[in-house]
């Protein structure tokens, strides 16, 4: 066995058991995941905040807010402090500011600031600290992440150039503090609070990827045993990008000569004159590497439409992160914004072309939205909603599961004819 299959043959137990443990939490009911709270910061901060809060929904009194500063901040505070607490979310303050969470007990103020995805803002923690230091002289801004990093300069940082005090800041971190103070609180609730502590610890452990350090550091040994190791590692790592670019080439490919028969069925002709953010040209190893530039796609012009000047209607299967279909107008007398192309996408529609294309699309009497886009779709959910894209639309940023499948031939060919029934039924369907 070469060095390249011995790897693999180590690392694919690892990987196999972190991916069952995975789809098993995956498969827990949890009504944040259901709703896509997971990763939405102000939600999430509004169940911890009341959870803390001893007049809060649980109807435990100050008991969690108690084991929180006790052992979460390591304060000495008195049951009578605790008892008469108050706990605030988005509490406002100068600037149009607002503090996530605000603990206050007697001549206590406590800020807490919670960062799940969003970054920090300028002199955030300064202001806060700043702020609290009026109301409590031994104040200090808590800082709640992830995994307990530490706020930037930036946000340490007054617009003078001052800079916050050491210990100024404590860092908590969701991995490790709150799940530990969730596990012990749940242990003296009643059983109805039991389930709720443990769907919002569910939907934490989701968000902060609670067992991918393990995992990693596993994965990690394997990869460092020797150098040989080392050297096979990267050389996978070199090449996962232009594999992943072949997923989508063939997936395109197979869109190509699925669509082949009903090209005639709904007047539509392969576009060639411009070639607009083609696939062949799009779909490279570059598009994990850039943000904003990059969108494969296949374009088909409605011929029956006609808007007359250089615009045409498009049917276009486009990449954009996540797979979805449209109908869109494109100028081709507009100027090209890479200098390849011929033409461009038609990004304002006057209210006269938007009656234009209401005598050949069924549309509504107002257009919703600005742009070249007139309905679009998810491939294969047929729906407009982030939510529905979640699991079952392709992600080729992330690679999710419903990207990876693809490279099954059988599965892509199954998949695309899923995906060629919707643009007929939410798309083409439109077109009178």
């Amino acid at each position: 066995m070469g060095r390249f299959e011995q790897l693999i043959s180590e690392c694919k137990p690892i990987v196999s058991k972190h991916l069952a443990a995975t789809q098993d939490g995956n498969k827990k009911y949890n009504i944040y995941r259901i709703l896509n709270l997971t990763q939405n910061e102000v939600q999430m901060c509004r169940v911890l905040a009341d959870l803390l809060n001893p007049s809060g929904e649980h109807g435990q009194g100050a008991k969690y807010l108690g084991c929180f500063v006790r052992t979460v901040l390591g304060l000495d505070i008195s049951d009578e402090e605790i008892e008469d607490a108050h706990v605030y979310k988005e509490y406002p303050i100068t600037d149009d500011r607002r503090i996530d969470i605000v603990i206050t007990y007697h001549g206590g103020f406590i800020p807490m600031e919670v960062k799940i995805n969003a970054g920090d803002q300028k002199s955030q923690c300064y202001d806060y600290y700043q702020f609290a230091k009026k109301r409590d002289k031994n104040a200090f801004v808590v800082y709640l992440t992830k995994s307990g990093y530490k706020p930037s300069e930036y946000s340490l940082t007054g617009r003078a150039g001052d800079r916050l005090p050491e210990g100024a800041v404590k860092c908590i971190s969701f991995s490790e503090d709150i799940l530990r103070w969730l596990e012990d609180i749940k242990a003296g609730s009643p059983d109805e609070m039991q389930v709720l502590i443990d769907q919002y610890s569910g939907a934490v452990k989701e968000f902060i990827n609670v067992d991918n350090a393990e995992y990693k550091m596993n994965l990690t040994n394997k990869i460092l045993a020797d150098s040989d190791s080392l050297r096979t590692s990267l050389e996978i790592a070199g090449g996962v990008n232009h594999a992943k670019a072949e997923i989508m080439k063939r997936l395109f490919e197979e869109f190509e000569a699925q669509m082949q028969p009903i090209l005639c069925k709904y007047n539509l002709e392969v576009e060639t004159r411009s070639e607009w953010f083609h696939y062949k040209y799009q779909a490279t190893e570059e598009y994990y590497t850039r943000n904003e530039s990059s969108y494969p796609g296949l374009n088909y012009v409605i011929k029956s439409v006609n808007l007359g000047r250089d615009l045409s209607l498009w049917l276009r299967i486009e990449i954009d992160y996540k797979l979805f279909g449209s109908l869109c107008v494109f100028d081709y007398g507009a100027e090209s914004n890479t200098g390849y192309e011929v033409g461009n996408q038609c990004d304002v529609i006057s209210d006269d072309l938007w009656l234009k294309l209401r005598e050949h699309i069924n549309l509504p009497e107002k257009k919703e939205k600005e742009g070249w886009i007139i309905v679009w779709k998810y491939l294969p959910t047929g729906s407009d909603s982030t939510i529905d894209a979640i699991d079952t639309v392709p992600d080729f940023k992330k690679m999710n599961e419903a990207a990876i499948a693809l490279v099954d031939e059988t599965t892509c060919k199954i998949f695309v004819g899923k995906c060629i029934t919707v643009i007929e039924e939410t798309l083409l369907s439109l077109v009178k």
